[in-house]
């Protein structure tokens, strides 16, 4: 008798297993394009046998079990990728950020171009040479001022953007900022809720998916390996302040840092047209003996032709010699800077180098870009090929499952049969 209710229990117990692992199927193959989701897999082992019989007991030399018992679910994750991840996310993350920037640079300069800096200046150069051939012609002036109005209208016009585009890299700063204090705070939380599953012996398989998840995410955004990072987020939240200083220190990777070093590197090509309408407006200025530019840094227009001359071309006092000095100013070496770091180059020559440097740097972005981007696509490959739902494989696992279930409840029923005969048997 206590052999048969052994028997209906130990069924029992397959049942429930592989009701669970049947269950625990479901959930992966629900969660199957689920971001950050973890297969899971039920981990279980034999019950402790029903005695622990000696050679002379009516039980006999063997043990007898007592069926099988779910020990945990736990979640299939390979620690040492997700390291590789967080470790290049970071640099990802950087460069992303610096591509965007660059490709928005090269759009704003827009080389080469009918309606580009480099253009104008030939324009308005050009414009000059013909007018030597007739320098009282009305019509000639005109056109030599109109150019130096379109060469204005362009530069002002990619300062203007530039300026734009900085705006919009200070507010994505702030954004980034406030999505890893974010990501900090719900870190803390998930580390409470985590700790209170792990404390009654289960695992918290999605809660540490979540978890991974926010890394995943913030790994992106700042490098959360470094010690210096880690000790400004040691209060769970990084401020400001703490930023400067990490960006000081050059301690700061990540989208974060990457829009520190892009903030620069604009102010550096805004600094050069600023440069570039104040040699230009002094030098012409100076050639011609009159005022045809006016350069105002804090003005709404940077570089402007002078309203006089605008309203009224006659204004424009210009001989054929001078004419000629004014087109031929493109190419005479001129002052660019500030003593020490004066350099003597023509108007086109600083213009080409910056737009050149330009280009070689947004050039070296792409390539990281694209390199970096492999190297991330490969490692999470691997990632996903230990943690990730494959459709096939479940499958299989829930036949087998069925067919676990179907077995245990064979067992139930034919214990079911027996009980029967024992008991009612008794009665007939």
């Amino acid at each position: 008798m206590a052999n048969l209710l052994g028997s209906l229990h130990s069924a029992a117990s397959g049942m429930r297993a592989s009701q669970i692992a049947i269950q625990t199927t479901s959930h992966n193959v629900t969660n199957m394009k689920t971001p950050g989701y973890s297969r899971q897999r039920v981990e279980q082992s034999a019950n402790r046998p029903f005695s622990q019989p000696g050679l002379n007991s009516h039980l006999g030399a063997g043990q007898l079990g007592t069926g099988v018992q779910v020990n945990d679910i736990t979640r299939i994750r390979n620690s040492f990728y997700d390291f590789q991840f967080r470790s290049e996310s970071h640099s990802y993350g950087d460069v992303s950020v610096k591509y965007d920037y660059y490709k928005s640079m090269e759009i704003i300069f827009d080389e080469p171009s009918n309606n580009s800096i480099s253009s104008s200046l030939n324009k308005f150069f050009n414009g000059w040479n013909e007018l030597s051939k007739d320098p009282n012609n009305v019509g000639a002036k005109n056109i030599a001022v109109e150019n130096a109005k379109y060469l204005a209208n362009n530069i002002n016009k990619v300062s203007k953007k530039l300026d734009t585009l900085q705006e919009n890299l200070n507010k994505q700063s702030e954004d980034i900022l406030a999505d890893v204090n974010q990501s900090l705070t719900a870190l803390k939380d998930l580390e409470k809720s985590i700790k209170i599953v792990e404390a009654t012996g289960k695992s918290p398989n999605d809660l540490l998916d979540e978890r991974d998840k926010i890394l995943d995410d913030l790994s992106f955004k700042i490098n959360i390996y470094d010690d210096d990072v880690k000790a400004a987020m040691q209060d769970g939240k990084l401020e400001q302040a703490e930023v400067d200083k990490l960006i000081k220190d050059n301690k700061l990777s990540g989208e974060l840092g990457a829009t520190a070093e892009m903030n620069k590197e604009i102010d550096k090509y805004k600094e050069k047209v600023e440069e570039l309408a104040k040699v230009i407006a002094s030098n012409v200025n100076k050639v011609a003996g009159q005022e045809i530019f006016i350069f105002d840094a804090k003005g709404d227009e940077m570089l402007s032709v002078n309203p006089e001359i605008l309203e009224d071309v006659s204004k424009l006092e210009m001989t054929s010699d001078l004419a000629t000095e004014l087109y031929k100013l493109k190419d005479k070496k001129v002052t660019f800077g500030e003593a020490p770091n004066q350099k003597e180059l023509t108007i086109n020559n600083f213009y080409n180098n910056t737009i050149q440097e330009l280009g070689k740097a947004s050039q070296t972005v792409i390539r990281q870009e694209a390199n970096q981007s492999k190297i991330l696509a490969s490692i999470d490959k691997s990632r996903m090929s230990v943690s990730g739902v494959a459709l096939d494989e479940e499958m299989i696992n829930l036949v087998q499952f069925q067919h676990a279930y179907n077995a245990s409840a064979k067992v139930v029923s034919t214990v079911d049969a027996l009980l029967d005969v024992v008991i009612n048997g008794l009665i007939r």
